[in-house]
């Protein structure tokens, strides 16, 4: 519990006594690598904050697999557009390393979502990152080259080429595994000159 109060406490927000109470009363569930936290046309009923492994977001798409993301330890990890409107799922939430994590129900997260004003800026300020995230991973989708995107990726998200396999982070940036890796020789070839 300790991990997420602190996660909390980083965004600048104090928890009152009442709140870390509320915060106090999740589960704990252990998925293993390959098992599902959430499959697409099913409900996210559930919200986590991974304590450690990791969860590819991913949709099929004419047969393949696309990463949209990938949600690593010390995150918190849902189908946001099926947790939020209550809708099926378009997207599959898959282990790719064995998973602990902090588990609130959708409706008692809701609810303290709603009593607490601490929450609520936890929670606004999370998101606000995460849309801003998201758009300058459109931006650069939509305006630079494998490479440069690859650069930016690798600056903002170094935790990302350590602890998540190349074929994720190839499919996050629209290339295929084999031009990452010509895109990683490449730039390493630089840095020796």
């Amino acid at each position: 519990m300790i991990i997420l109060q602190d996660f909390i406490e980083k965004t600048g927000v104090e928890l009152s006594i009442d709140c870390k109470k509320a915060l106090s009363k999740y589960s704990i569930l252990h998925l293993k690598k390959g098992e599902y936290f959430l499959k697409e046309s099913h409900l996210s009923t559930k919200i986590g904050f991974i304590i450690s492994g990791s969860i590819i977001h991913y949709y099929n798409i004419e047969g393949k697999q696309v990463t949209r993301w990938v949600s690593l330890h010390g995150n918190f990890v849902t189908g946001f557009v099926s947790f939020v409107e209550k809708t099926p799922s378009l997207e599959n939430l898959l282990c790719i390393k064995n998973v602990e994590m902090i588990i609130y129900n959708r409706d008692y997260f809701m609810n303290i979502l709603m009593k607490f004003r601490e929450i609520q800026l936890a929670w606004r300020k999370i998101l606000e990152l995460n849309v801003i995230g998201y758009e300058n991973r459109v931006y650069q989708l939509l305006t630079t080259n494998a490479e440069k995107r690859y650069l930016n990726f690798q600056k903002t998200y170094p935790q990302f080429v350590s602890q998540v396999p190349q074929k994720h982070i190839a499919s996050m940036l629209g290339i295929e595994p084999r031009h990452l890796s010509r895109i990683r020789k490449k730039i390493l070839k630089k840095e020796i000159k």
